[in-house]
């Protein structure tokens, strides 16, 4: 079963356009509705933008005359180009072909996971962009060979994902959001990905509850003590509470930390399991 790593559901994040591309945007959000996709829009607190953009699949930035002059659109390009990835890619459009400087200099930023489209017509976009995020879907059924398989709770998405990031800076990291409302069995996924990682990691925040039964289910899933690869339970100090996590004591390795900290912990614990099995 094919199973998104990143939400239950495609959805975009729509920057805000130039006024002379405002209708073209109105369109483009009619077909993604009608596609069955799930808008974004961009928040009113500009400090904000950041946060609202972690909570998208993929963000759309729509290119034409006045782009260069305006600094919202700018300030959200800039603001997903940071945390486009495996998970989030980046899609800019530009359905009337315009050629200018600022223009030629986004084409000249185009990295891996950011995606380029002149085709005029939203309706074939919206398919090009659908049809893109599919394939990742499916490509998530298949085996990453990562050094840390990192599991979340959707609820705890924000920080997470700034969790992951740093991670990816020292380690190869496999991520997987746990949506609490879908049907989704991630069983079978998370068996299938364990193999391919030398540790797993749960993180939580606010999903206290969650994390206490998900962890024992998945431990006992994976082979328990035998498993392929072991299981470390991170909190943030934020707001976990290391006395709920003395349940695993004996069983699943845990901590709760600081979330600047949570990175070191987990490369301490992946170098640790390195070693013992360098050893074995």
């Amino acid at each position: 079963m094919p199973i998104s790593l990143y939400t239950a559901h495609i959805r975009v994040f729509v920057a805000d356009a130039p006024e002379q591309m405002a209708p073209v945007r109105q369109k483009l959000c009619r077909v993604l509705q009608k596609a069955g996709l799930e808008i974004v829009n961009p928040p009113e607190d500009k400090e904000q933008t950041h946060d609202v953009i972690a909570t998208a699949s993929c963000s759309v930035h729509i290119l034409g005359e006045g782009s260069e002059n305006n600094a919202i659109a700018e300030h959200q390009y800039r603001a997903a180009r940071g945390i486009r990835s495996e998970q989030f890619k980046m899609f800019v459009w530009n359905p009337a072909g315009v050629i200018n400087q600022y223009v030629n200099n986004i084409r000249r930023d185009i990295a891996e996971n950011t995606l380029y489209s002149s085709n005029r017509s939203p309706i074939v976009f919206v398919e090009e962009l659908r049809g893109i995020m599919n394939m990742r879907k499916q490509a998530a059924d298949e085996v990453q060979q990562k050094d840390i398989f990192f599991i979340y709770n959707d609820l705890d998405k924000d920080t997470a994902i700034d969790i992951a990031n740093m991670l990816q800076d020292i380690q190869s990291v496999a991520r997987l959001s746990i949506t609490m409302n879908n049907d989704t069995d991630y069983t079978q996924y998370i068996k299938n990905q364990l193999t391919g990682c030398k540790i797993g990691v749960i993180y939580y925040n606010y999903a206290s509850d969650w994390v206490l039964s998900f962890a024992r289910q998945v431990w006992k899933d994976t082979g328990g003590s035998s498993s392929s690869a072991p299981w470390f339970i991170i909190g943030n100090s934020d707001h976990a509470n290391p006395d709920a996590l003395k349940i695993f004591d004996g069983i699943i390795a845990h901590s709760v930390r600081e979330k600047s900290l949570i990175p070191l912990d987990i490369k301490i614990f992946y170098d640790k399991t390195i070693e013992n099995k360098t050893t074995e």
